[in-house]
């Protein structure tokens, strides 16, 4: 019964380095649009659109990018959840 303990806190542990990988990288991309955006509105203000327009190219891309991860890790999650409500079942 210890090698089995074992095995599953390095899944979890693995599991959590997973999520951590995941909510770090997605956290760096959101930064970047942050930063990029307030150049974006700088240069509005400034009325160079030109600017505005490298600003704001390859936004979109890299808001996918968040989100596809996020949704991937947020489908983990809920299968988690699902195979530990089963498991609890008598």
């Amino acid at each position: 019964m210890h090698l089995l303990q074992q095995r599953m806190k390095a899944r979890v542990s693995e599991q959590d380095t997973i999520t951590a990988i995941i909510v770090n990288a997605a956290h760096k991309v959101l930064l970047d649009v942050e930063q990029r955006c307030s150049e974006a509105l700088k240069a509005l203000e400034q009325n160079d659109y030109l600017v505005v327009i490298e600003a704001l190219a390859g936004l979109e891309e890299q808001l996918r990018y968040v989100s596809v991860r996020l949704m991937l890790l947020r489908e983990i999650n809920e299968h988690k959840k699902k195979q530990l409500q089963e498991r609890r079942k008598p």
